[in-house]
């Protein structure tokens, strides 16, 4: 669209740039071929602070001398010229039809060029016909005269054609040369009047312009000189018209013979003025022959006496393409004999493939979406070759391997054939663009070719959504630290730039944040896997810069899946803390007296371990079950063990530990068979379990009571020693004949005997007096093996 440039833009334009340039030079002129030299063909301004400008033509192609200098005046506004380009020659639509002008304004300091492209417009020229063959009468004398000599005038005017009488009807007697400049057209030919009237339906003329008679001629009963006027009309009525007299020859003598009467010859074009055609030669038993045309013939000339034909100019089939095919009548006359005769040269000129084909557009330049559809025309391109006989163009895409399968043609359209792809690594490294080079080859030999430069720059469009990646679960330990980096979120994107992705938590999160280029995920407070094992986190991914609408983004989001891994932060915890329990001696070793009620939130296996003094050799642990070793001995002239305990039980999960208390209290029982034969039946051992509820205090006032607690049972403990200590000594003294008489029975019975080895079974030492004694396993009975004197009455355990 043309841009309509009023004074106020201009005057605003020059304020601002005084640099030289065109302002409004259209890109294309349209001129009719019939323009005369000298008129003018494009007016335009041009803008410059020097007050004579210098515009010159620095170039036309193809090279011609087509205009004059151009002429530069002053406007009303400052530094502006009006500027008008003048025609210096005249225009040839059949020659060029299209010239590139390149102008150019030349400062001291620099040359601004802009080009415009002059199209030249067909416009209908009337046919040529050949000069003497439309040669007028003179002006003064006017064919309707009764005078004699206008009859004689107006009957010979034209070109003449000497015809045999006994020339055979329709025999081409001559054929009207003309020629139409106009490509295509159409060309009728009409004789239009006959001299003398009588012979009016004798002539006939083709469509070719070849005239013949459809009766015979008589030299002697007939008109010798006849005159027919022959009009030539195109298609659109301009015409020219000329006259042919055709002059009967009376035959009386043989016509002159030539070697070769007919002849088919062909030169190439533009071999330049004077290149040889062919040579004629009449017979050579004849002599004194001369040689000529029967009528003109511009392109062509030939030698009088030697008969060679030669070109009279250059023959260029793209400037005149009627020298395609001339028909050439020589004439050989001898003079002494009075004789001719007539050859018949047809000259074929020769097309050389000498003009590349022109191509239109120059060079493609687009710039497309990458998601233009498959089909899609990105143009056409047009070639033509202005060479007669090369006018085929065959049109090749050559991809590069970045652009390969990409394009295609059909038919001039250079069509989308796979989609142009903007994310590809290799398109980016060639800045985003396809290459490809279209070959418009011609048809002739050796083939021309011109290659024209397709650059298909593609424009990005986000086409894919950002995706979250594997891992989607991720694992952290409770005791992670805050601000420790729990994880890292990876999204990836498809379209390019790859992977340009931000990362974010909508609406926040307390427990975790995120790096939204880097997407580390970061814990922002402490974990408890006992309160909550499993995290859900949702991270949304929204991608950037890949389109050229920077608000063309696209989101999604992933649920990520932190489990907290367990770490063994908890001490066990056991509720009571301490224990009491009465059991009967009797109970049997490894029966469970205490079981500690205990727990871990950590969840891991707890273990028990006695750790306070004689209670470590007394007692064991079977999982958190306390239990004795073996049983409690309480026999009144025997063993006689503590009746109450404290054990201490650590319980540990492996890492933290706590401590339990449990009390015990042995109840003395009794199962020693007596000396008589009665049974004595031995009850079953009960015991006693004792729970009993803890209250749970500071810890302060915990250390301090069983710090106090201690001391006391310390000191109550030594007591019941001392007190049980005193007991035993005193039994010793009171027993001593009783043991005696015992010991003497035993000795009476003998040690073999069989009734000592079914009351003892085993043997041992008191721990108070030293003394040893023989025991039985199944009644609990004892007696002493030793004697021991009574102690004095005065003596202290």
């Amino acid at each position: 669209m043309a841009v309509e440039w009023t004074e106020f833009t201009i005057t605003t334009l020059l304020k601002y740039s005084r640099a030289p340039g065109f302002v409004d030079l259209p890109m294309w002129v349209e001129v009719a071929e019939s323009a005369v030299p000298g008129s003018a063909i494009v007016q335009f301004q041009i803008q410059s602070d020097e007050p004579h400008p210098d515009l010159q033509v620095l170039s036309v192609s193809p090279p011609a001398a087509l205009f004059q200098t151009p002429i530069i005046n002053p406007t009303d506004i400052p530094d502006l010229y009006i500027v008008q380009i003048m025609l210096n020659s005249s225009l040839d639509f059949e020659r060029v039809r299209l010239y590139s002008v390149r102008l150019g304004i030349a400062t001291a300091s620099s040359l601004v060029q802009q080009s415009f492209h002059l199209r030249v417009i067909d416009v209908n020229e009337a046919p040529e016909c050949e000069t003497q063959f439309q040669f007028p009468a003179p002006i003064s004398i006017i064919c309707t005269a009764s005078s004699y000599l206008a009859k004689q005038v107006c009957l010979f005017a034209g070109v003449e054609v000497r015809v045999p009488e006994d020339v055979s009807p329709y025999e081409p007697l001559y054929t009207v040369p003309v020629r139409d400049l106009d490509e295509n057209d159409t060309i009728s030919f009409v004789i239009s009047e006959v001299l003398p009237a009588s012979s009016l339906g004798q002539f006939q003329i083709d469509g070719r312009g070849k005239i013949t008679s459809d009766q015979a001629f008589g030299y002697q009963r007939g008109p010798k000189d006849f005159s027919l006027s022959v009009v030539v009309r195109d298609s659109q009525g301009a015409n020219c018209s000329g006259k042919v007299r055709i002059k009967v020859l009376k035959v009386f003598t043989p016509p002159l013979d030539f070697l070769l009467p007919v002849q088919n010859v062909s030169v190439l074009e533009n071999g330049g003025a004077g290149d040889f055609v062919t040579a004629v030669q009449a017979n050579p038993n004849i002599s004194a022959v001369f040689y000529t045309f029967v009528k003109p013939y511009p392109p062509y000339k030939i030698g009088p006496e030697d008969g060679i034909i030669r070109t009279a100019y250059n023959l260029d089939l793209e400037a005149d393409r009627t020298l395609m095919r001339m028909v050439l009548l020589v004439r050989a006359l001898s003079v002494i004999e009075n004789r001719s005769g007539t050859a018949t040269i047809t000259v074929h000129v020769l097309d050389v493939n000498e003009h590349p084909p022109f191509c239109s557009p120059p060079i493609i330049l687009l710039t497309v979406p990458e998601t233009t559809e498959v089909g899609r025309s990105l143009g056409t391109l047009t070639c033509v070759d202005v060479d007669v006989n090369n006018r085929n163009v065959t049109l090749t895409l050559i991809e590069s391997d970045l652009s390969l399968f990409k394009f295609r043609l059909r038919s001039g359209q250079l069509q989308v054939n796979n989609s142009l792809d903007y994310d590809v690594e290799g398109v980016a490294a060639n800045n985003f663009q396809y290459e490809a080079v279209i070959l418009a080859t011609d048809s002739g030999s050796p083939a021309l070719t011109t290659e024209v430069q397709v650059l298909v720059t593609v424009l990005p469009v986000n086409e894919f959504d950002p995706q979250v990646v594997a891992p989607l679960v991720l694992p952290v330990l409770e005791d992670a630290q805050r601000g420790s980096v729990v994880g890292v979120v990876t999204a990836v994107d498809r379209d390019w730039p790859f992977n340009s992705v931000r990362l974010s938590i909508p609406g926040g999160d307390p427990l975790f944040s995120i790096d939204p280029i880097g997407g580390q995920l970061y814990l922002r407070a402490e974990l408890d896997f006992e309160e909550k094992q499993v995290h859900t986190v949702r991270v949304q991914a929204v991608d950037f810069g890949q389109d050229t609408d920077w608000t063309n983004q696209r989101t999604s989001a992933t649920d990520i899946t932190i489990q907290v891994q367990n770490v063994n932060d908890n001490a066990p915890v056991c509720d009571p803390v301490s224990y009491e329990s009465s059991i009967f001696s009797t109970l049997s070793a490894g029966v469970a007296i205490v079981t500690l009620t205990c727990t871990d939130l950590d969840g891991d296996i707890l273990s028990a371990t006695i750790t306070n003094g004689a209670a470590v050799d007394r007692f064991q642990t079977n999982g958190l079950s306390l239990s004795s070793k073996n049983v409690f001995s309480f026999v009144p002239d025997g063993v006689y063990d503590e009746t109450w305990y404290e054990v201490t039980v650590k319980v540990s999960d492996g890492k933290f530990s706590t401590d339990a208390v449990a009390y015990i209290t042995v109840v003395p029982w009794t199962t020693t068979k007596p000396t008589t034969t009665t049974t004595t039946t031995t009850l079953a051992p009960q015991v006693v379990t004792v729970l009993m509820e803890v209250w749970n205090p500071e810890s302060w006032f915990v250390v301090v009571l069983t710090l106090t607690g201690a001391l006391l049972l310390l000191t109550a403990g030594l007591l019941t020693w001392n007190i049980l200590a005193r007991t035993s000594v005193q039994q010793i003294k009171d027993q001593p004949e009783v043991l005696l008489r015992d010991s003497e029975q035993t000795t009476k019975e003998g040690p073999g005997s069989d009734e000592s080895e079914k009351r003892f079974d085993g043997k041992a030492q008191d721990p108070v007096s030293g003394r040893s004694y023989l025991f039985s396993s199944l009644t609990g009975e004892r007696r002493w093996l030793d004697k021991v004197a009574p102690a004095p009455a005065d003596t202290h355990v």
